[in-house]
């Protein structure tokens, strides 16, 4: 018997008998008492355990304050199936009142931490995720789920480290590790990412935005480009909403002759890599979430973005450009014809989703940091790991931003720079 603290701190949780467990069920904590004490259940195996409570996770994060698409779960599966399909996937749900408020996936693995060998818990997702965090119900349900969730994984006996990339600033595991700081736990952070957004708010859908670009040079050198692009014929923006393999295909080809194909980093250059981006498309055209962007002229493809337009925002996800059109750069004008179009259907925001680039801050200054989070024990094994950890990383990162500073006096589009 363990006693739960905090916001549900008068219920006592109990582990269900190794006979449930056999049985394929997931292993739950229940609640001694009745009413909205929370219920945390376990479970563990492959994507199957995901499909069980889809339909509930959906609604979960369609009403709750994890409303974008990198926390539902055929995201989750997509990564899964992709990345990781022969990991252990972890998967802790909490209900409260029998309806499910808490949703945390995680990969268990064996692994090397600076030449330390741990057992690991991390959160399913990686560079390609763009995201993650606890799922949670809105309101004080999801905030004594999430607490529910995060007691009994401190109760989980089975890690030594607990690693979440990308977590958005203010989110729920951001915000549990702050209460939760030197309570038992040694919690090391570093700022992962700054994801640059453009509020659309400020756009008129009669006129092109980058006629609203605060820089003069801009829009001067947007207006020329236009002009001797035009020349050549009329600009087309398609938007294809179904999962189309052609046009699918066509996007992949015109990423994998740029750059991204000669050092191997490109969609098509890694069958994992495409596995995942195949199956989110399907599920976002299932959904009716996919906006995959081609902007043409004379039916030559000049740039495009493989997108998600959900729930009034729309999610840059990848933007790729034919080297062909370099002089007139065919980047600025994909995020140029992409942002009318989410004006003009009354969209609210348009996200870039990864790491701010230089080029972006033509567009916006506004941005949204992401964290890398790592919890240890706080024991003699676990001190020194949260020790090694801080000095090694400390001195990665260092050499990572002069390395970045370095290199910013040539922002080619192999060091991501500028688009073309």
């Amino acid at each position: 018997m363990a006693k739960n603290e905090g916001l549900a701190d008068t219920v006592v949780l109990k582990l269900l008998s190794d006979e449930r467990r056999a049985s394929g069920a997931p292993r739950e904590a229940t609640a001694d008492a009745p009413g909205s004490a929370p219920t945390v259940a376990s479970d563990e195996g492959g994507v199957e355990i995901i499909d069980r409570v889809a339909e509930e996770w959906r609604r979960l994060c369609e009403e709750g304050p994890n409303d974008e698409p990198f926390y539902r779960p055929e995201w989750i599966r997509a990564y899964v199936r992709a990345f990781e399909p022969a990991k252990r996937l972890v998967l802790i749900t909490a209900r409260v009142g029998g309806r499910l408020q808490a949703v945390l996936p995680l990969i268990q693995e064996r692994a090397l931490s600076y030449g330390f060998p741990v057992t690991r818990l991390r959160g399913a997702a990686n560079c390609h995720s763009c995201r993650f965090d606890v799922v949670r119900g809105a309101g004080l349900e999801g905030e004594v789920a999430v607490s529910a969730v995060w007691k009994s994984l401190r109760r989980f006996r089975h890690w030594d480290v607990l690693q979440f990339c990308d977590v958005p600033e203010a989110g729920a595991l951001d915000r549990v590790c702050d209460v939760t700081r030197g309570d038992e736990l040694l919690i090391a952070r570093w700022e992962s990412k700054r994801s640059p957004y453009i509020p659309l708010s400020a756009f008129r859908g009669d006129e092109d935005p980058w006629r609203s670009n605060s820089s003069a040079n801009f829009r001067s050198s947007m207006r020329k480009r236009i002009r001797r692009l035009g020349a050549r014929g009329p600009l087309r923006l398609r938007r294809i909403e179904t999962a189309d393999p052609p046009c699918i295909q066509k996007f992949y080809d015109l990423e994998k002759m740029g750059w991204k194909g000669d050092v191997g980093s490109a969609i098509a250059c890694d069958q994992s890599t495409r596995t995942f981006y195949d199956e989110i498309a399907e599920n976002a055209a299932r959904f009716n979430y996919l906006s995959l962007y081609f902007l043409e002229v004379n039916d030559q493809m000049v740039a495009a973005n493989f997108g998600l337009s959900y729930r009034g925002r729309f999610f840059s996800l990848k933007l790729v450009m034919n080297e062909e059109y370099r002089e007139f750069g065919p980047g600025h004008l994909m995020i140029n014809a992409g942002v009318q179009d989410c004006v003009e259907r009354g969209f609210t925001h348009y996200d870039f989703t990864g790491p701010r680039e230089e080029y972006e801050s033509t567009w916006t200054s506004h941005v949204r940091p992401h964290s890398e989070v790592l919890v240890f024990r706080d024991g003699p094994y676990g001190r020194l790991l949260h020790a090694v950890n801080l000095r090694l990383r400390g001195r990665v990162r260092l050499r990572a931003r002069v390395g970045a500073l370095l290199g910013r006096a040539d922002r080619s589009p192999r060091s991501g720079g500028q688009p073309a």
